[in-house]
């Protein structure tokens, strides 16, 4: 699949976000998501960030994290989600059709940030929403090989993952297997414990 199309992929999952948020009553934006420590809103400031930050903001933030990318994101995320929610909103209006990437970065991770953090706010909230299939396998093609902060590529190295829900697999077929539906996966690769009750298989050890 080429960037254009994965680009696409991009916008619609961002445009199916920003349905969702336009309808959310305030409790809700403060809720907690699925990312530790961060409220819907501090999601939806991270999302934005790689849309609108110049470079020489996030150098600064990096140097005053210590060069910790967890931390840089953490403090980021909650910074920017403390805005009203019509800026918030305002902001991902705007980063739905952007292009723009963090230094280094591609659109297939665009899309797996996308479609992850989307269900990091839909299933706290209960409204759940299965991710469309076509865009769900390019968001997990691009997940078994990203290393870096996201570690998904190192959770899946030496499994066989399975979905259920959508036609999709990766991984030998002698290795220990992981399977459930395919957000839950990609949840799981990237480390969000809460999806493991939603997957069964040998090879979900390694995850717990």
């Amino acid at each position: 699949m080429d960037d254009d199309q994965l680009w696409a992929h991009v916008v619609d999952e961002r445009r199916d976000l920003l349905e969702l948020l336009q309808e959310l009553p305030a409790p809700e934006w403060d809720a907690a998501s699925l990312c530790t420590g961060w409220r819907v809103r501090d999601v939806v400031g991270h999302l934005t960030m790689a849309t609108d930050t110049p470079l020489s903001t996030a150098v600064v933030g990096m140097v005053r994290a210590g060069f910790d990318v967890d931390r840089f994101l953490q403090r980021s995320g909650v910074r920017r989600g403390s805005a009203p929610l019509t800026t918030l909103l305002a902001g991902w209006h705007s980063a739905v059709t952007s292009r723009r990437t963090p230094p280094g970065g591609t659109p297939g991770q665009m899309l797996v940030e996308a479609v992850s953090h989307h269900q990091d706010v839909r299933r706290p909230l209960d409204r759940p929403r299965p991710t469309p299939p076509d865009r769900l396998r390019c968001a997990l093609d691009t997940a078994v090989v990203l290393g870096g902060p996201f570690g998904s590529r190192q959770r899946a190295a030496g499994l066989r993952l399975v979905a259920t829900d959508l036609d999709w697999t990766h991984g030998e077929p002698g290795d220990p297997e992981v399977r459930g539906a395919g957000d839950a996966l990609l949840l799981g690769l990237l480390g969000r414990g809460t999806a493991l009750p939603d997957l069964s298989g040998p090879g979900l050890d390694r995850w717990n």
